[in-house]
């Protein structure tokens, strides 16, 4: 009996010991294992939070814009040449009492152009300066001219005109006159070429020269009465006035 207490009381104590050695490695593997855990898991929990996302910003809207109207740069292109006209030109007309005339244009403003120039009646040559208004620019228009012609020979004209040949008349021997021209009418054409048309009236003023002569020669041939003119009378006439013409703008 004694001895089969000493055996299974070493038996157990061999067991004790065994699952104490057991469990005490155990503890120790626990223990040295957990800081490594840790420490393997502590970088990822250190790890700073994702910065938020940035909002997502709108596309600029679009602005759609219409191709420029070809009308309206046309409009812009006339609107801007009626403000600027071209200043300088020539021009050409005849008429009554004008005769033929070549003058030179100047149009400060699109309102307005004025002229001077030279011309010949068929009998002497003249100078004439005068203006035109165009209250919108252009169409219709209104002109005021002074002339001038000089005294010349008018009986070769007159002979066009069925005076008898060879029958010389004293008075048209020196023929010359002023006038005064008041005349509205229309323009047509572009920036470049304008041809017009005016009428109106005009006040003329002519000395009528060897007037005496004239009356003296009717007189004697019927009656033995003298007739002297001891100054030149001056004749004013109010006539009907025309002319057509061509504006050259350089």
């Amino acid at each position: 009996m004694s001895f089969n207490f000493r055996t299974n009381h070493t038996l157990l104590g061999s067991s004790f010991s065994a699952r104490l050695l057991v469990a005490s490695t155990l503890g120790l593997l626990g223990w040295i294992g957990g800081p490594s855990d840790a420490h393997a898991q502590a970088p990822q929990s250190a790890l700073a939070p994702p910065p938020p996302a940035l909002p997502a910003t709108a596309p600029a809207p679009m602005v759609l814009t219409s191709p420029p109207d070809k009308k309206e740069d046309a409009s812009d292109a006339v609107d801007q040449h009626r403000e600027h006209p071209r200043m300088f030109g020539a021009m050409f007309d005849v008429g009554v009492p004008d005769g033929s005339m070549l003058s030179f244009v100047y149009r400060p403003i699109n309102l307005a152009r004025f002229h001077a120039g030279a011309g010949y009646n068929g009998v002497s040559p003249g100078l004439r300066l005068g203006g035109a208004f165009l209250p919108f620019g252009y169409g219709p228009s209104v002109s005021l001219e002074y002339g001038h012609y000089f005294e010349g020979d008018a009986n070769g004209l007159a002979g066009m005109f069925g005076a008898p040949k060879g029958d010389a008349n004293a008075i048209l021997e020196r023929f010359g006159y002023d006038y005064l021209s008041l005349r509205g009418g229309i323009e047509l054409g572009g920036d470049r070429f304008t041809f017009f048309a005016r009428g109106g009236v005009s006040w003329l003023r002519a000395t009528i020269h060897n007037l005496d002569s004239l009356l003296e020669k009717n007189a004697s041939e019927s009656s033995n009465t003298s007739i002297v003119v001891k100054q030149d009378p001056i004749l004013h006439a109010f006539a009907p006035s025309l002319n057509l013409g061509l504006i050259v703008q350089l």
